[in-house]
């Protein structure tokens, strides 16, 4: 179990991350959808479907060590920040 965002995950739960983040960008956006679905983006605008990718959980652990910061995310609700380090802003999810 993974400890994340003031709730406990399997390492295998499948996660939604943008390709940006996959490639070593800084989670920016950190998205807990009214259904569990988490996800992890860079928090750009122009996205395009291709950039979307399903990956457990375990593979982002680097990036979930450096949101330790982050506060409890209710589903529904999104947390976000302009820059690694900055407060994050919890609001709801768009969607």
């Amino acid at each position: 179990m993974i400890d994340f965002a003031g709730y406990s995950y399997p390492d295998n739960k499948a996660t939604i991350a943008c390709s940006h983040v996959l490639n070593g960008s800084p989670v920016l956006l950190f998205v807990h959808e009214l259904d569990g679905d988490i996800q992890f983006m860079c928090g750009e605008a122009g996205h395009e479907p291709d950039d979307a990718h399903v990956v457990g959980l375990e593979h982002l652990l680097e990036h979930i060590r450096s949101m330790a910061d982050i506060p409890v995310v209710e589903p529904g609700f999104m947390a976000e920040r302009s820059y690694p380090g900055a407060a994050w802003k919890i609001g709801a999810a768009d969607g």
